[in-house]
């Protein structure tokens, strides 16, 4: 028996380069926005004149830091068409919880003998 499953566009996506496994991303089809995810443990970062200005917010998970910072940012021009308006702040600490959330995953689902390759 088939199952009739519908197919809904995800609010954030996590996006890495294969080249460069330190920085991960969020990305949001809904927002047209990228985030960009520093773990404070493991990079220290100096942002250019163009991403210093950038909405960025910091984050706990445990005793981790993570510094998120819109890089790409059309949350106010494309909020209402695909999903509310909200600001910058807000739209960031909803890619934290969605982050947040996937690490709780990782956390719950990694196998004690291996070593994650995202975390």
């Amino acid at each position: 028996m088939n199952k009739i499953v519908e197919i809904k566009m995800p609010r954030f996506l996590l996006a890495e380069e294969p080249q460069d496994r330190v920085f991960k991303y969020i990305y949001s089809p809904h927002y047209l926005s990228l985030v960009l995810i520093i773990p404070e443990e493991v990079a220290t970062v100096t942002l250019n004149k163009n991403n210093l200005n950038k909405p960025r917010k910091t984050y706990h998970y445990g005793s981790e830091v993570f510094e998120l910072v819109l890089v790409q940012n059309n949350v106010e021009a494309t909020g209402g068409a695909m999903s509310p308006i909200i600001s910058e702040t807000e739209f960031l600490d909803e890619a934290w919880e969605w982050y947040a959330e996937y690490l709780r995953w990782e956390d719950n689902n990694i196998d004690n003998e291996t070593k994650s390759n995202l975390n």
